[in-house]
């Protein structure tokens, strides 16, 4: 029963996770598209999206490394799976990277920095594919 908790939420959590990252690329796409600074409401918005992809993030860390734990008695189960950790741990240390510049930029009432934002985009993405991907080669 335990296992079957903890799959439960880590699928909840990649779920959340890829929902947070797909509404918040494409609400700062199209206001990127359109040359203009979301009105405050909007950056509350993506600001909470943030937190609750970071929050996502921690709990598929929290509920995987139990889960490895728990199923194969730890992290040394094959290449793929070694690869999509250092992965996910890249994309963890972004979005924390991300959600503090973003706070600071609301605490000083200014915009985020469009190159960072993009950056981290782009980068999130891929890393999230590379994830998806060795997880499909690990578990397959």
């Amino acid at each position: 029963m335990f296992i079957v908790l903890l799959k439960t939420f880590h699928y909840l959590a990649i779920l959340f996770a890829g929902g947070v990252l797909v509404g918040g690329g494409l609400i700062h796409a199209f206001f990127t598209r359109a040359n203009q600074v979301p009105d405050i409401n909007v950056s509350k918005v993506l600001k909470i999206l943030g937190y609750l992809g970071l929050g996502a993030l921690i709990i598929l860390w929290i509920t995987g490394i139990f889960l490895s734990n728990v199923i194969y008695g730890g992290f040394a189960i094959n290449t793929a799976f070694t690869i999509k950790i250092i992965a996910a741990a890249f994309l963890l240390i972004i979005s924390f990277i991300v959600n503090i510049h973003v706070y600071k930029s609301s605490k000083n009432k200014q915009p985020p920095n469009k190159s960072i934002m993009k950056m981290a985009t782009m980068t999130g993405r891929g890393l999230i594919l590379i994830v998806l991907v060795a997880a499909a080669i690990a578990f397959k």
